[in-house]
């Protein structure tokens, strides 16, 4: 049986489609307290408002309905690669990539985060959606998450990919998933080297866990 590890990287959508997703600002839900005077009123609400924008942009790529998919990565073997374009091309680069391979897709997390929105993004940009994705209410068990395997049925079981690779002994992350989309502006090749290293830990933990190793 043969392996593509993959995991996706998500960011917040442009501000201009964000203002129209997120819930408008309402001051009469500011509490006040015991403040009085006008213009300290007025200050609080502008902060408010202006925190209320900002709050909203830092969950933003938390769901599909605020947030895009930046850049999907996949390794296969020795074969790595990053979907890095406008965001409908890497949707439909990922889903043809799975219709034209007979490997198992590895990821951590994938079942609950990455594969739904992957679907839900799709469906933004009226990208076809492989039918073999979906087995009745249930993933193609051509995808196996990690995290369901760690937890072994137990859903209040912790553990990220991170801590996961620390109790193994391995190698951990070389930056933070919350600053992607930040740093995928700046330095985009710079942003894709933690996307490779996180494909690279879910390979070494899949192995770890006699998930995932090549045979």
């Amino acid at each position: 049986m043969k392996y593509t590890y993959f995991d996706i990287e998500t960011g917040p959508l442009p501000d201009a489609e964000l203002l129209q997703m997120i819930k408008p600002f309402d001051a009469r839900e500011v509490k006040l307290g015991n403040i009085k005077d006008p213009d300290k009123i007025a200050a609080k609400l502008k902060e408010k408002e202006v925190n209320h924008f900002a709050d909203a942009r830092d969950k933003a790529a938390l769901s599909p309905l605020t947030g895009q998919v930046l850049a999907i990565g996949l390794l296969t073997g020795t074969d790595e690669s990053c979907l890095a374009f406008d965001e409908a091309e890497t949707l439909k680069a990922f889903w043809q990539e799975f219709r034209v391979s007979t490997n198992h897709f590895i990821g951590f997390n994938s079942n609950t985060f990455d594969l739904p929105f992957l679907i839900k993004r799709s469906w933004r940009h009226n990208v076809l959606v492989p039918l073999s994705v979906r087995d009745g209410r249930y993933w193609s068990k051509r995808f196996i998450d990690l995290r369901d395997t760690w937890q072994m049925g137990d859903r209040q079981a912790s553990g990220s990919l991170d801590r996961i690779c620390c109790h193994f002994g391995l190698e951990g992350k070389n930056g933070n998933g919350k600053d992607f989309a930040r740093l995928f502006e700046l330095d985009k090749e710079l942003a894709l080297d933690y996307l490779r290293n996180d494909l690279r830990m879910t390979r070494q933990v899949a192995e770890r866990m006699n998930g995932g190793a090549e045979v």
